[in-house]
């Protein structure tokens, strides 16, 4: 076994003394990160991946055609903006030479003068991808594309305030679907009551409150719109054989890759959607427990510890909604200013309580299922800098101190 000597022992505790204190440091800088839950950062700061629609013919379009492409077009873009996280590309076979037999192959398999293919975001001009759903290019399987009634009433409940929308899709056997239903609907309620918005949120009614102070870490926590905010899970059944809903029953079982095979054919799914339509993998057969939803439940309701979307599990839906002109409707203009960032001394001095007759009040955010009412007064446990940090920094630069000491003074010798 290798042993280290004096001296590259000291160096060893001292260079491991600084990973330690690198990690802690992380840890206690990331307690004090973002506490706006990941259902409500979603829904205000993430933007949708678009879906790829590409739309293959042989030859000029038919007059019919051609028209259903401008309705397309007019449907994707609203007075403020995208309406729907869709693009859509154009393919003529007779002018085709990239990926020529790749496009017929598809178009081939349909009896259509033009079809339309579905992607995922990110997919659809790569040789391997193949499409999520594919169909005659119509008005009415545009239509379908764009919007469903499933996806209508998901926007309308999450902009109402719910956390996620539980699509519990069917098995197809009434009386076991029915009893699950049963067992959702109690996961519901736990959640609601077991889990609690985290503390540090600011809600748009506390900017009602004239003695409000924040802090320069409390910009991230500030919500951005006057949705309600609690903490509430509904559910809507889905049918396998609903054929109105044909396009979004392909975006939820094309999520995984063995989705579709006969072994789950027959089994229940729960797919959790949030946001500005994101859905997590689901929950499938037995995995659709008390332990696994309130598991997805305590994730989205946790603190948005990782901000980047892409890096959060997950895939967006392709839902229709003008959400930027939704929110901003919603929104509450602040003329409050952040304070600018300043030095440890200053942040220190601010931290202490004024001595004077003025009773300052802080902010607070709230674990009720309901947003606070402007009146009531509002606190908060977020200091201008963290004493946990401050507290950390000094007892870990004494470490280091000390031991650096303790190396130098052998190194003498």
């Amino acid at each position: 076994m290798k042993r280290f000597g004096k001296l590259e022992a000291l160096g060893v505790m001292s260079a491991c003394a600084t990973r330690i204190f690198s990690v802690l440091l992380f840890a206690v800088v990331a307690a004090e990160a973002c506490q706006v839950p990941v259902f409500r950062y979603a829904l205000e700061r993430w933007r949708p991946d678009p879906y790829q629609l590409v739309i293959v013919h042989e030859g000029n379009l038919t007059g019919e055609e051609k028209s259903d492409l401008v309705l397309l077009e007019e449907s994707l873009v609203g007075p403020n903006g995208p309406v729907v996280n869709l693009r859509f590309e154009k393919i003529d076979l007779a002018k085709e030479k990239d990926q020529f037999k790749r496009w017929q192959k598809m178009h081939g398999e349909m009896n259509a003068s033009a079809t339309m293919h579905l992607f995922y975001p990110f997919q659809g001009f790569e040789g391997k991808d193949t499409p999520l759903w594919s169909g005659a290019f119509t008005k009415k399987n545009m239509d379908a594309i764009l919007n469903s009634r499933i996806r209508k009433e998901l926007v309308k409940r999450i902009m109402a305030g719910n956390s996620a929308v539980w699509i519990f899709l069917e098995s197809g056997d009434k009386k076991k679907d029915d009893q699950l239903f049963e067992e959702l609907e109690k996961y519901a309620r736990l959640a609601k009551k077991e889990i609690s918005i985290p503390k540090g949120v600011i809600q748009q009614s506390a900017f009602d409150d004239p003695d409000l102070l924040l802090g320069p870490q409390d910009e991230e926590n500030i919500l951005e719109s006057s949705v309600p905010l609690k903490i509430a899970f509904s559910i809507h059944r889905l049918s396998r054989k609903d054929p109105e809903e044909s396009v979004l029953l392909s975006m939820l079982l094309n999520l995984e890759d063995d989705l579709l095979n006969d072994e789950f054919t027959n089994q229940p799914m729960l797919f959790s959607v949030f946001g500005k339509g994101r859905v997590l993998p689901p929950l499938v057969g037995k995995g659709i427990n008390e332990e696994n939803a309130l598991g997805d439940c305590s994730y989205l309701c946790g603190p948005c510890s990782c901000q980047v979307k892409n890096q959060n599990p997950g895939m967006d839906l392709l839902v229709m909604k003008d959400w930027w002109t939704a929110l901003e409707g919603s929104s509450v203009i602040v003329e409050k200013e952040l304070p600018p960032l300043t030095g440890v001394d200053e942040l220190i001095a601010a931290n202490e309580p004024a001595m004077d007759s003025t009773n300052e009040k802080d902010v607070s955010d709230t674990n009720a299922s309901d947003p606070t009412p402007a009146t009531q007064p509002l606190t908060t446990d977020a200091d201008p800098f963290p004493k946990s940090l401050i507290i950390a920094v000094v007892f870990f630069s004494v470490i280091l101190l000390f031991g650096t000491f303790i190396l130098n003074k052998n190194r003498a010798r």
